[in-house]
Parts: structure tokens; C-alpha cells; sequence
């Protein structure tokens, strides 16, 4: 209550005796000391001998020279409170006017009116000091109890909650007397149990309950204390938050980069240089370094914006959460937190297919005929999650991304589970193959070759290559199979004619090795046999596929006349009898190189007259080239398409002008396509002609036509007399060309024209010998 509403302390007051009421109801208690107008009580009689300091205490007279203890008292007075019964209020001495020395604690009256005398208030009983005695109302509840005030701050014996130490104001009972405003309802009977001497209005039955101390209002210096304490902690929390504020948190590092204690402007100079330094690339490696890559970041998806991230690691805030991580200390942080994974996993893809090394599985095969297993390893790729590692460290410049393990399909233990129940088994006793009538046993050295074991569908298993097996089952087994005959095309009176093939008999590949899987693995020798039957072999071309290849006219023949050289018109007969009969199907393309091969001697080729370097030599062979441009007027007159021809390289006068050709092992070849729906068959003879006829369906009739000579080139002489001479006739160099004129048979409209172009050197004389005047002195030969 307001300090106004009672000035018993006030300057000016008169002398106050027991029993007159201040100005809110409240008076001293029978037996209490009279305020004096010197404002010193009754009985003083010099300073306390407790407490030096409270000398003046006693002192009610001046507001300003008031002391502590009754400084309050009077204080409570004027809010309406007086001291108990018996108490004193306590000067600086430590005597009390008409009362025996201060005790441990205050006394109070008798209030059992038993003459049992003053019973003392006890801190430690605060039941006792506010029971209800001689059946009064008093209801401890309507008031607080002492021990509930000490919990909510009042202060102990020495020292109560407004910081009054070493007083007794604590053991002193106040009542509140009877007034409109109390609160309290009162019995009519004096809780003490008598009627106090003083002339107390209390002899009206009625009077105060008694109040413990602690119920001094001090609540609102308790709020004032603990609210400056709130401003105090306030006032330093916001100090440290911005003290704070330009920092960044000590253990801080963003992608890499430690910037931890630094300022704002520290922490983006250091980052804008980690990123300089990067020179627009990463270098990611994987697995120890056994894999490596330059990455541009862009790539990546990768970019730093190093204010950006200065400011949400710096500034001031109070968020209480901010402000531990900046004492306890910050974290790995990310340059660009909104870059997704994704884009980071686009730039990972080309280091992700480089890298990493692929599992292998673990492998059965034979040594001789022992199973053996060639253990599986493991491999790795690069992990999902990399992109995660890439963002924390990426301004380092070099990123170890992490790898995850691929395991193989077949492990080791699979093999070896293969090679128990089935490798073993396989080469553990013969085999016996029936065919008919016809049984072969086959060793294991025998069978081992056609075995093998293939992964196929994250299994291992036993694998039998048929056609290995059959070779050796019909090698062993005579008369098993019988090899089929193709049909054939002949020419019987200038007209082609098929001669039916026949089928073989055969044992099916992949019957055989169906058929032998199972006994294979078994253990029981009377388990041990495969029975296979046998299949027809079809020919190549048979007689259905002959007949309707579409041979059944001559289209072209041409025919070249044979020099008196016997060696070389053998090579010609050879070359006839391989050319003979060849088929060209359609789309094909013959060569003459690959129809003949090497001309050597073993093959029966002679020696004969080839050109080399534009003079005549020995070569096997020699003069096959005739047979070349017999065979190119057939493909120019049948209006086939000519993939490559050469003409000689000087003009022979047996041969038509720009239409022949010539050929040389390896290099020079004669080529053509059928490209007609038909086949086509060659038929070739060498007797007193070199003659080549093909057969097969018309389609044009060919006109050749050729220009005058143009170019005319000089044959010059040579002498030579060396070893190996071969004398050649002059003949002069020209140009020439010639075309062929597409018609349909029996039409006379030009379909088409094609043109060939032909160079020809002149052909020096060349006499075997020295020449005349030169003393037997050879000539180099001017090639």
C-alpha cells in the first residue's frame, strides 16, 4: 500500500504513548516503548551492543536520520502494520527500555493466560508461530506461510528479504488492528488469550490475527532486483550477439575451405581466391587415386558466389540457436545450398564411365583333363552418392569421390560347387556315343576338347560344342555319315542342263550335344551312354535351288588365239580347268586373283613372258593374262557391270584395242558383279584357243563401238646382252577408247552407253645382245 497512507514517522509528530492508534489502525502492542519526540524509545541507553552499525536505528523522529529496523517499522506503520505484542523495536543499543536484555529471539505475551509466560517465535516452527490459539478464527491459509515467503526469497534470521542484516524484524510478529479495510475476519477474542494492558482496543473482543513477518510486502523490490538482474543478462546478450555479428564461427568451412574465425571481408577474400586457384577445373579422383579426372566445373553445375555465402554465415541476429553454433563452433558448410544433385550427376557421368573396374567372375576349364578354378575378384564403380562429396569439397580442387563395390555374378564358391558336381564327373570315365547300329567310345582326353562352362543368366554351367564332338565321333565312327553331293550345272550340246545333288547323312550338332549332356555328369558307367540319331545333309545347291537359278541360255563367248610358247598355253590350261564351271550367283562379285590364287610351281604354273616395267620377263604364270581378257569381253558383251580391269601397259595385237585386261599376283586383279537376278556360269576351255562362254539369262544386247587411235607414242631400241633377255618387237604408244550400247534383246532402243578409256606405251625394240661398236660393253637398260 502507498507509504502515504500512514506518517508515524514523519518530522513534526508528537510524543505517541501505548495504545494510540496511527493513522491506519495499527498501534504498538501493550508493553512497547512510547516514540519519543527526540524520536529515541524509552530504556535507550547507548549503542547496541549487537551491531554497532544500528545505533541510530531507534530514530523516528526525522525521515532523514532514520534507522534501518525502525526505519521499516515505521514504514509498515504507515502501511498499516504494527509491531506484536511484546516485541521491541530496536534502537542501536542492544538494551530495550523496561525489558530485560534482547534474547535469541523476540518474545511474545502470554498468550495462553495460563501464566506460562512469553513463548518464542520460531523460524523453525512456522506452525507453531501462526497456530490458532484460544479458539479463535484464525486460519493460517488466509495468510502466507513463512515458509512459503522464504521460498519465494524472504530473507533468513540474519538477514531479511529487503537486506536488513543482524535485526530481529524477522521474529517479530505484525498484525493488522481492526479497520474497514481489512480483510481478515476477526473471532472477538484476542488470539494471545488476554487483553493486552496498553489500553489496546482490542478489549472490544476484537482484534488482528497474527501475521509471520515474511508477509511484508517485498515483492516489488524482489521484481526491481530480479528485472535489473533480466536487463543485466539482456544487455549482455545482445552486446555478444553483435560483437558476434561479423564473424564467422570458429570450425567453419564452406566446400573445402576453412574460413573459421575470419571476418566478413577475410572470408570472401579467402574464397574468392580457393575458387581463382581452381583455374576453371576439379580434379576428381576415385579407388586411391587409381582413377583420375580433370572436370571443368561448369560441367558440374558448380559455381560461388562468395558474398552470398559470407552473409548467411555472418551478421547479427539473436536467434539463440546462431549464436551457440558461433560459441560452440560452426560446421562444413555448402557454397551454393539450392544446386541440385542432379546437375552435379550430369558432370559425374564422364568420370563415372571412365572409372571404376568391372567384377570378374570366377572361371572353370581344364588343365589337361583336371577341373581347375580361377578364383572371381570383385570390382568397383563410382557411388551414387557422390555428388554430395563433390558439394562439401569441391573448392579444395581435388575431390576423392567415393566408390561402391560390384560383386560378380559367379563367385568362387559357385565354381567350385561346378566343378564337385559337374566338371569332375565329365572326364571321370569314358563315354559311350550310339549311332545306329554304331557305338563309340570316346576318352576323357577325347571328350575334354568340346567341353567348357559359360555364365549365362548369373549361373555357370557345363557347355558341349556339338560340332567339335561330332568331328570326333564321325572320325571315330566309319560309316556313320555320308557327305551329300551338290547338284551341278553342265552344258550338254551348247545348253545348260542340272544334274540333281543328293543328301548325306549326318549326326545334328546341337542333337549331340543335347544328347550327351546328361551322361556326362553321371557317375555309373551304365549311365554313361548317349544315344543320337542321325539327320539328312542337305548340299549346298540343290537341285531345287539350281533349277531356279535362272541358267538356261548362253548370254556371251569370246575366244583368243594361243601362242606357239607350249609353257605358256599350259598355264593357260590350268587356269581354264579352275575357271571352269565356277557358279556367280547374284550379287556377287567374281575375282579372277581369288579363283586362281598364287601362280607358283607346285601348282604346275611355267615360266612365260610377263610384263614388268614395260619389258618383257620370266614369270610362273606368265600369259594367265590372256585368259584375264578373254574373260572381260564375256562380262562386256553379257553387259555386266565391270568393278576393275587394267589394260596392258603396252598395246599386244592379238588382243582387241581398249578391250583387254591384265592381272599380276596380288596387286592387279580382274573384277565384275553379277548384278542381274540371275546366275551366272562360266565355262572355259584352252586347246587351240583360249575360249570363255557364259550362261545364264540375257538381259541386253551389247554393241561395242571405238574411237581412232590418239597420242601416238614412238618405240625406241635397246641392246642388252645380260642373262634372262627377253627380245621384244617394237610397236608405237597411243590412246584409245571404246564403248559398249545397252539394248533390251530384239529392241533397237539405246537403253544406255558406257565409255573405256585406254593408255597404251609404245613397246621398244629390244635385241638380246651387245650393241654394234660398243666393244661388248653392256647397256643399262633404260627402265
Amino acid at each position: 500500500m502507498p507509504r502515504a497512507a500512514g506518517t508515524a514517522g514523519s518530522a513534526g509528530a508528537g510524543p505517541r504513548e501505548n495504545g494510540d492508534s496511527p493513522a491506519q489502525g495499527f498501534a504498538p502492542r501493550p508493553g512497547q516503548n512510547r516514540a519519543l519526540p527526540s524520536g529515541r524509545s524509552e530504556g535507550e541507553v547507548g549503542p547496541g551492543r549487537n551491531n554497532p552499525d544500528h545505533g541510530n536505528s531507534g530514530e523516528r523522529g526525522s525521515d532523514s536520520d532514520r534507522g534501518r529496523d525502525n526505519g521499516n517499522a515505521a514504514a509498515l506503520g504507515a502501511a498499516g502494520f504494527a509491531p506484536a505484542p511484546g516485541g521491541n523495536q530496536r534502537s542501536g543499543a542492544g538494551d530495550r527500555g523496561g525489558d530485560q536484555a534482547r534474547p535469541q529471539f523476540d518474545q511474545r505475551a502470554d498468550n495462553n493466560g495460563d501464566g506460562s509466560g512469553p513463548e518464542e517465535l520460531s523460524w523453525d516452527n512456522p506452525d507453531r508461530n501462526n497456530s490458532n490459539r484460544n479458539g479463535s478464527d484464525y486460519d493460517p491459509s488466509d495468510y502466507d506461510d513463512p515458509e512459503q515467503d522464504r521460498s519465494r526469497g524472504a530473507a533468513a534470521p540474519d538477514s531479511d528479504s529487503r537486506g536488513f542484516a543482524d535485526t530481529d524484524w524477522e521474529a517479530t510478529e505484525v498484525r493488522p488492528l481492526s479497520s474497514p479495510n481489512s480483510r481478515v475476519s476477526h473471532s472477538g477474542s484476542d488470539p494471545y488469550g488476554s487483553n493486552d494492558s496498553g489500553g489496546n482496543d482490542r478489549s472490544g473482543g476484537s482484534g488482528g490475527t497474527v501475521v509471520p513477518a515474511s508477509r511484508i510486502p517485498g515483492g516489488r523490490k524482489s521484481l526491481i532486483i530480479g528485472a535489473a538482474v533480466a536487463g543485466s543478462a539482456l544487455a549482455a546478450y545482445l552486446g555478444f550477439a553483435w560483437l558476434e555479428s561479423d564473424r564467422v564461427a570458429e570450425g567453419t568451412s564452406v566446400a573445402g575451405v576453412d574460413i573459421g574465425g575470419l571476418n566478413k571481408s577475410e572470408a570472401v577474400n579467402t574464397l574468392n581466391q580457393a575458387f581463382a586457384d581452381l583455374d576453371g577445373k576439379i580434379v576428381l579422383t576415385a579407388s586411391e587415386g587409381k582413377d583420375e579426372k580433370a572436370t571443368p566445373i561448369e560441367d558440374l553445375g558448380l559455381t560461388l558466389n562468395s558474398e552470398a555465402v559470407a552473409d548467411r554465415l555472418t551478421g547479427f541476429t539473436v536467434n539463440p540457436v546462431a549464436l551457440w553454433k558461433k560459441m560452440a563452433g560452426g560446421g562444413a558448410e555448402e557454397a551454393d545450398p539450392s544446386l541440385s544433385d542432379e546437375s552435379i550427376e550430369k558432370g559425374l557421368d564422364a568420370f563415372r564411365k571412365n572409372s571404376g573396374e568391372e567384377p570378374k567372375n570366377a572361371k572353370v576349364s581344364f588343365d589337361g583333363t583336371t577341373p581347375k578354378v580361377e578364383s572371381s575378384t570383385d570390382g568397383y564403380e563410382i557411388a551414387s552418392g557422390a555428388a554430395g562429396v563433390v558439394r562439401s569439397g569441391w573448392l579444395t580442387g581435388e575431390v576423392d569421390v567415393p566408390v561402391q563395390p560390384k560383386t560378380p555374378e559367379i563367385s568362387t564358391a559357385d565354381a567350385e560347387k561346378v566343378v564337385s558336381e559337374q566338371a569332375e564327373p565329365a572326364v571321370s570315365a569314358p563315354l559311350t556315343v550310339k549311332v545306329g547300329k554304331t557305338e563309340v567310345e570316346l576318352s576323357p582326353e577325347q571328350i575334354v576338347p568340346a567341353l567348357s562352362f559359360k555364365a549365362k543368366d548369373g549361373e555357370l554351367a557345363l557347355n558341349v560344342n556339338g560340332k567339335k564332338l561330332r568331328e570326333t565321333v564321325l572320325a571315330e565312327g566309319k560309316g556313320i555319315s555320308k557327305k551329300p553331293v551338290d547338284a551341278q550345272i553342265v552344258v550338254e550340246n551348247g545348253k545348260p542342263k542340272v544334274i540333281p545333288g543328293k543328301d548325306g547323312v549326318t549326326v545334328a550338332a546341337a542333337a549331340l550335344a543335347e544328347q550327351v549332356r546328361g551322361p556326362l555328369v553321371a557317375t555309373a558307367a551304365d549311365q554313361r551312354v548317349a544315344e543320337v540319331p542321325t539327320s539328312a545333309q542337305k548340299p549346298k545347291l540343290t537341285t531345287e535351288k539350281a533349277e531356279g537359278l535362272g541358267v538356261k541360255e548362253r548370254i556371251s563367248t569370246f575366244s583368243t588365239n594361243l601362242t606357239a610358247d607350249a609353257g605358256r598355253t599350259e598355264n593357260l590350261r590350268i587356269a581354264a580347268r579352275e575357271v571352269d564351271g565356277t557358279l556367280v550367283l547374284p550379287g556377287e562379285t567374281f575375282s579372277l586373283n581369288e579363283v586362281l590364287g598364287e601362280r607358283t610351281a607346285a601348282k604346275g604354273y611355267n615360266p612365260a613372258p610377263a610384263i614388268q616395267n614395260g619389258r618383257l620377263v620370266q614369270d610362273y604364270g606368265g600369259g594367265v593374262s590372256q585368259m584375264a581378257t578373254t574373260i572381260f569381253n564375256n562380262v562386256f558383251f553379257a553387259g555386266l557391270e565391270d568393278v576393275y580391269h587394267k589394260p596392258h601397259s603396252f598395246y599386244i595385237s592379238r588382243y582387241p584395242e581398249g578391250r583387254e585386261a591384265t592381272v599380276n599376283w596380288p596387286t592387279v586383279d580382274l573384277k565384275w558383279k553379277n548384278d542381274t537376278d540371275t546366275a551366272v556360269l562360266i565355262k572355259a576351255s584352252a586347246s587351240s584357243q583360249v575360249t570363255v562362254s557364259f550362261y545364264g539369262t540375257k538381259y541386253w544386247d551389247i554393241t561395242a563401238g571405238k574411237s581412232e587411235r590418239s597420242n601416238l607414242r614412238t618405240p625406241e631400241t635397246h641392246y642388252d646382252d645380260s642373262d634372262g633377255c627377253v627380245a621384244q618387237s617394237a610397236n608405237s604408244g597411243f590412246d584409245v577408247s571404246i564403248s559398249r550400247t545397252f539394248r533390251k534383246p530384239g529392241s533397237d532402243k539405246v537403253e544406255k552407253t558406257e565409255t573405256f578409256h585406254a593408255v597404251y606405251n609404245a613397246e621398244d625394240t629390244v635385241i638380246c645382245g651387245p650393241e654394234p661398236g660398243s666393244g661388248g660393253k653392256k647397256k643399262k637398260n633404260d627402265d
